[in-house]
């Protein structure tokens, strides 16, 4: 190919005979630029953004050219062995935004790396390259752009409180009760495209991608959009990959690291469902999918737009800063929401004990008349924790190296260990001598259970994370589902009932996550149908539900989060490892910052701690503590086997 097929290759004759290169070593004090003398075979094809191969200290290795220069820092470069792709796989903006993230979350290029790009599938390469080919032999005419109006004046957006905004667009929106999200996201796509910019839409899993790409379809060119997504398998994904690299697709669809594709004259960024956990890397160095997209606004200007059933206490942060434009929903009339509080304990004795007190038995009958019921339950499984029935105490599995918290799949299965798997028929309690078992917790597969006995000759629709079901008809039916596996229904839900809903998840997120789920599963309801919650009305968590303002109360986690410098107010470093090697980070740091813990980590012979920064120092901080880390990795000692996550949600 020649340098004409790719616009952001460099003119043949003002590259310099020797390539910066970054190298893949795996170990963080060589993750710096080495230089190579490019033999005059790939003076045309080893341009920045292209994957090399090289020889570092006798064994071959992948690298990336950061740069061509003219002179070499080292007397006699060693030449570069060959240049791996036809197709570049990082554009200068992937490359600058690689370093980015891997300077933020104390982690190495490569690491980035390997998640911005697909794995190499040479199959792939050469079907995207002929169509590059047949489309440059008969150019196709450029498609005419007719910029149409925002979405404030588009009908999709009727139900929110749209203001005026500044270019770049970062904007935030909370959705309203009963809203169509994907037309939603399809409308801001298509006021992108009619621009004739590129799109990014980013949403957190293979379900929601083909929603999106579904509605996508209909107001985009199918052949203008790539799916980006672990799901489609190696050799798509990297065909896919590279018709976005050569130009030939310009809104990408997919999920967390759709948000580093290569897409030419980026618009915007539409990542739905930013609180959700699946945005956060699992690998080193841990980045979130959030913050790169908030990353990559201000690398590039593109607009930026942030949806979620319940505004996120981070990007309510970016609001409060003036970073970021809110877009606030506006509470139907019809919407209403029943606690079992005080007051329905007065009127029914047995609610305060019972799971489904008898206010969402009648909830359920009424919405039944109409179409489908939604029960949320925060559980999945069966009976997923186990105590003594005589003195309380946990039930733990038979073998003393074991200790696991037994579990039972069904009614009528024998308890069994949640994490060897051995049956437990004959326990007995090492506190009392007891042998009776009590249910804790109460998962989907007993609440079904209870549903149908409830409710003879009624559908029951069982919905957890191992057993997802996408969608319902629009018939009376019972659907129990987990937070994260509500299935869609057809004509929305005539009621949800939130179960479980009086106990918050003991970590900083965990009340946030909370109001999440609710709001996510109560967003699914019809316009007129009843939601039900039992748990309190004096929350401040049942409060955002009943206002339908989830808004408020990321302003309220976000005061107390600020009094106690925490997180999004703060930066903050987690690190994990040997008690003595975390000490000793926390003790070289010369940054401002103060130390929370260290406490032992679960399972484990480690400890955590968490170094709390001013944000204001935050770029200081994480350079110190990469310096330290690269420092460190040199050494043999204990400190190699830190682990350094920033910003963690789970804190």
């Amino acid at each position: 190919m020649s340098s004409e097929d790719h616009p952001d290759r460099p003119v043949e004759g003002s590259l310099g005979p020797i390539a910066r290169l970054r190298v893949d070593l795996g170990v963080m004090h060589l993750d710096r630029d080495f230089d190579y003398l490019v033999p005059d075979e790939w003076l045309e094809t080893a341009v920045p953004g292209a994957r090399v191969r090289v020889r570092f200290s006798g064994r071959l290795r992948d690298a990336y050219v950061i740069d061509r220069l003219h002179e070499a820092d080292v007397d006699s470069p060693k030449p570069i062995e060959r240049v791996i792709d036809q197709v570049p796989p990082l554009s200068p903006e992937s490359l600058a935004l690689i370093q980015d993230v891997a300077d933020r979350y104390v982690g190495t290029f490569w690491d980035v790396a390997r998640a911005a790009v697909p794995t190499r599938h040479a199959r792939a390469e050469s079907s995207v390259l002929r169509k590059v080919a047949d489309s440059a032999a008969a150019p196709a005419p450029s498609p005419a752009h007719h910029p149409t109006a925002g979405p404030a004046a588009d009908p999709t957006w009727r139900h929110y409180r749209w203001p005026e905004t500044a270019s770049p667009a970062r904007v935030v929106w909370s959705s309203a009760p009963a809203s169509d999200v994907v037309a939603e996201i399809g409308c801001l796509a298509r006021w992108k495209r009619s621009e004739g910019r590129g799109v990014i839409v980013v949403v957190p899993d293979a379900a929601d991608v083909a929603r999106a790409r579904s509605e996508l379809t209909r107001v985009i060119p199918e052949s203008n959009i790539a799916e980006l997504s672990a799901d489609i398998g190696p050799e798509r994904r990297y065909r896919e990959f590279l018709r976005v690299r050569t130009g030939q697709a310009t809104v990408v669809i997919g999920t967390r690291t759709a948000v580093f594709a290569p897409v030419e004259d980026l618009g915007a960024i539409i990542m739905w469902d930013d609180g959700n956990d699946v945005y956060r890397e699992l690998h080193a160095p841990y980045w979130d999918a959030r913050e790169v997209a908030a990353m990559r606004s201000h690398q590039t200007s593109c607009d930026v737009f942030v949806g979620a059933p319940a505004r996120s206490v981070a990007t309510q942060w970016w609001c409060r800063s003036g970073w970021a434009t809110s877009v606030d929903p506006k509470r139907p009339s019809w919407w209403n929401v029943r606690c079992i509080d005080e007051h329905e304990r007065a009127r029914d004795p047995a609610a305060e004990s019972a799971r489904i007190p008898s206010a969402a038995w009648t909830t359920a009958r009424n919405g039944l008349r109409h179409g489908p019921v939604l029960f949320l339950v925060a559980r999945r499984g069966y009976v997923p924790t186990l105590a003594c029935q005589d003195c309380r105490a946990p039930a733990r599995c038979h073998d003393d190296s074991c200790q696991g918290a037994l579990e039972m799949s069904s009614g009528h299965t024998t308890a069994r260990c949640g994490r060897c798997g051995a049956l437990n028929g004959a326990w007995t309690c090492k506190e009392c001598g007891g042998s009776r078992l009590r249910a804790v917790h109460v998962g989907a597969g007993r609440t079904a259970d209870e549903l149908g006995r409830a409710f003879p000759g009624m559908q029951i629709v069982w919905s957890e994370a191992d057993r997802i079901v996408r969608s319902v008809p629009d018939t009376p039916s019972l659907i129990v589902a987990t937070p994260g596996a509500e299935p869609i229904a057809e004509k929305g839900y005539r009621a949800v009932i939130i179960l479980d809903a009086r106990s918050v998840y003991p970590s900083l997120a965990g009340a946030e996550q909370q109001v999440r789920r609710w709001f996510e599963a109560t967003r699914l309801v019809a316009e007129g149908g009843e939601v039900c919650l039992v748990a309190s009305a004096s929350s401040l968590e049942a409060q955002a539900l009943i206002r339908w303002d989830s808004r408020w109360f990321a302003e309220r986690q976000l005061d107390q989060r600020a009094s106690a410098e925490l997180p999004p107010v703060t930066r903050v470093a987690e690190v994990t490892g040997p008690k003595a090697a975390v000490q000793a980070i926390g003790d070289r740091i010369r940054s401002d910052h103060r130390i929370l813990g260290p406490v032992p980590v679960p399972d484990s012979h480690h400890v955590r701690s968490y170094l709390v920064v001013p944000r204001t120092q935050a770029a200081a901080f994480t350079r110190e503590l990469g310096s330290l880390m690269r420092t460190e990795s040199t050494k043999d000692s204990t400190t190699r086997d830190i682990r350094v996550r920033m910003d963690p949600r789970d804190m």
